[in-house]
């Protein structure tokens, strides 16, 4: 049976990087890590969170209006709601 809490390294990269392998490509023949799409949407996720939550700082320090608040915050609830359902789905 396979611990899932164990940390282990994905094919094609150094389990353990030490100053020998830091920097280095890779050994010839070994595959590359594989980019998955929900790996890609958690990534935008997290960038656009930060954005709306520094636009709605920033929203408040310029005094803007309401809807601006309400833009950043409707931004801000959409990209929390999709990360905690990807995080709940991704622990299936």
């Amino acid at each position: 049976m396979t611990d899932p809490y164990r940390i282990t390294s994905a094919p094609g990269t150094y389990a353990y990087p030490n100053a020998e392998t830091m920097g280095k490509p890779l050994p010839v023949g070994e595959p590359l890590p594989v980019v998955t799409g929900s790996g890609v949407a958690r990534t935008l996720l997290w960038v656009l969170l930060v954005i709306s939550a520094i636009g709605n700082m920033v929203a408040s320090y310029a005094a803007l209006g309401t809807p601006a608040h309400l833009a950043f915050g409707a931004v801000t609830a959409v990209c929390l709601t999709a990360l905690v359902v990807q995080g709940l789905r991704g622990r299936r």
